[in-house]
């Protein structure tokens, strides 16, 4: 049956909390049912931001562990490259490569539109043309659910015409007890205001990793910390009159680079009068997206070509060339050409010191950038495991346990994950 059109649209703020909420006919006219007596499903999608694939066993995280050992589980969960986090908590929730829902990195410049895109340009992270596909939010929204956002990247824009009923502004120094809370209070909610679908994210853990390493005890205490904050979260779920299938994932893990040799983009020309000027490099260890701006760029990409051939470790390649498997090519803000590199930690000499952990490379190469998936909830089979699944593909499930119909074309497949359900 379709929508009866939208009656009224009311946009206001409650506390940090920013919430949209269309009114139609339909929804005026159902009646409230209480929660014990609804069908619909709900899913909690928790992402621990850098939680790589064998952090259970490194650091014996309690309350995490006992979740896995009793629940679906993908054992490595494979991101999208670059595995950075913007792109990958976009395919999280697109089920697109990060070449087809736009945000190829945490930062790029977009030629079509002639502007930068970064984590902290809020005019940009809140800018619908960035994003290509339908997030599950607006997924939710255009199919009559409700849907709420804590912190996820780009939940702030309005992608596919809708951002979240509830979402906030991004404040890294809100503490996650909070955070915590604030998901129980939306699940509390009466069933007519209440989202079937929520996110939440905690960054603790990627942040230690970077400074401390992923072995190191300060990355076990971030991780010990997020643990207890997951623990108080299960135990208030269990006392809502509806059970929650939730769902802990991430969007890439870490590896220690620390001692990976530098090099030094800028320097790779430095010797070279004619290149000097004629490209921007927009590094991220793992990876340089290379932009020509000279008047004869394919010479000028030839040669330099030649010089990064120079370098054993250093692979580049025109967009058009990029190897299949990444699925990084097709998309204007990649630039004209990519450095890739397994072996080095790609940089420039007037950039910030290097961290001792980092991720973005290629997770066929090192696993270490491999993260979890673990599910508990009344939809999903105990037990059940996959060894390894790539994370375009948890976009269809998650729109399958909430009875959504996916409308779009889209990367993930709904026979790669359907195994950890119980039908």
């Amino acid at each position: 049956m379709s929508k009866i059109p939208l009656v009224s649209k009311f946009i206001f703020t409650l506390g940090s909390i920013i919430l949209s909420i269309s009114v139609t006919a339909t929804d005026i006219q159902q009646p409230f049912n209480d929660a014990s007596e609804s069908t619909q499903e709900h899913v909690l999608l928790i992402s621990i931001d850098g939680y790589r694939y064998d952090y259970n066993e490194l650091h014996q995280p309690q309350h995490i562990k006992e979740f896995a050992n009793n629940a679906a589980t993908v054992k490595q969960f494979v991101p999208s490259f670059p595995t950075v986090t913007f792109p990958n908590h976009l395919t999280l929730v697109t089920g697109l490569y990060p070449a087809n829902h736009g945000i190829i990195s945490n930062r790029f410049y977009n030629p079509e539109l002639e502007r930068d895109y970064a984590m902290n340009i809020s005019e940009a992270v809140t800018d619908g043309q960035f994003y290509q596909g339908v997030p599950l939010w607006s997924l939710a929204r255009q199919q009559g659910l409700k849907s709420a956002t804590y912190f996820w990247p780009g939940s702030e824009a309005e992608i596919a015409g809708f951002r979240p009923n509830y979402w906030l502004k991004y404040d890294g120094r809100t503490p996650n007890e909070e955070r915590v809370q604030q998901v129980i209070d939306w699940f509390s909610l009466p069933e007519d205001k209440r989202p079937q679908f929520v996110t939440l994210y905690f960054s603790d853990v990627d942040s230690a990793g970077h400074h401390h390493g992923p072995e190191a005890s300060q990355t076990r205490d971030a991780v010990l910390y997020i643990d207890t904050m997951i623990g108080n979260l299960l135990t208030e779920l269990k006392d809502l009159p509806f059970e929650v299938n939730v769902i802990i994932t991430s969007d890439h893990g870490m590896a220690k680079v620390d001692e990976f040799d530098r090099v030094y983009t800028d320097q790779l020309i430095a010797n070279n009068q004619k290149l000097i000027k004629k490209f921007i490099f927009n590094n991220d260890a793992a990876f340089s997206l290379v932009t020509a701006t000279g008047k004869d760029k394919q010479q000028d990409l030839k040669q330099l070509k030649e010089l990064v051939s120079q370098v054993e470790g250093l692979e580049f390649y025109l967009q058009a060339d990029v190897p299949s498997h990444l699925h990084f090519t097709g998309n204007a803000s990649i630039g004209d050409a990519v450095i890739v590199s397994n072996n080095y930690y790609i940089t420039s000499t007037d950039a910030k010191p290097g961290v001792i952990g980092k991720h973005g490379y290629d997770p066929e190469v090192i696993t270490d950038m491999n993260t979890v998936l673990y599910a508990q909830g009344p939809m999903f089979k105990q037990g059940a495991t996959i060894q390894q699944a790539k994370n375009i593909h948890l976009y269809p499930l998650i729109a399958h346990i909430l009875g959504l119909t996916v409308t779009e074309k889209i990367d993930g497949e709904l026979s790669v994950l359907s195994p950890l359900l119980k039908h």
